[in-house]
């Protein structure tokens, strides 16, 4: 029993391989027209959109930058994790702006309070 690796009648990959027994009377493959026992993959890597060159008997890449991009879809929404984090940082934010506030509130009560000591002339 082998792999192969059926393509359409333009020699793009079908998309899954298909088990392929040996003939019972003979023991040999009979590979179909549209089906290889070569793997499409190049440099040990899988490919987007795989074509066979079925002179040359190898697969050549065929997707372009376009098509991936496609393929990809949106970007993957962010993580609770990643969520927490910017609401985190966003209550900082706020804390230290309502820590100034209270600095600065609390400066200008001591600035009255000295202005009142002294005779309450400003």
């Amino acid at each position: 029993m082998i792999q192969i690796y059926p393509y359409d009648s333009e020699g793009f990959f079908l998309g899954q391989p298909e088990t392929l027994n040996p003939d019972p009377v003979t023991g040999q493959y009979k590979i179909p027209e549209n089906a290889t026992s070569i793997p499409p993959v190049k440099d040990g890597q899988g490919m987007w959109r795989p074509w066979f060159d079925s002179k040359k008997q190898e697969w050549i890449e065929k997707a372009d930058q376009k098509y991936k991009d496609s393929v990809k879809g949106p970007a993957d929404p962010p993580s609770a994790l990643d969520q927490l984090k910017a609401q985190c940082a966003a209550t900082m934010v706020h804390l230290a702006e309502a820590q100034n506030l209270i600095e600065s509130q609390a400066k200008m009560i001591a600035d009255l309070f000295l202005m009142l000591a002294e005779g309450g002339e400003a």
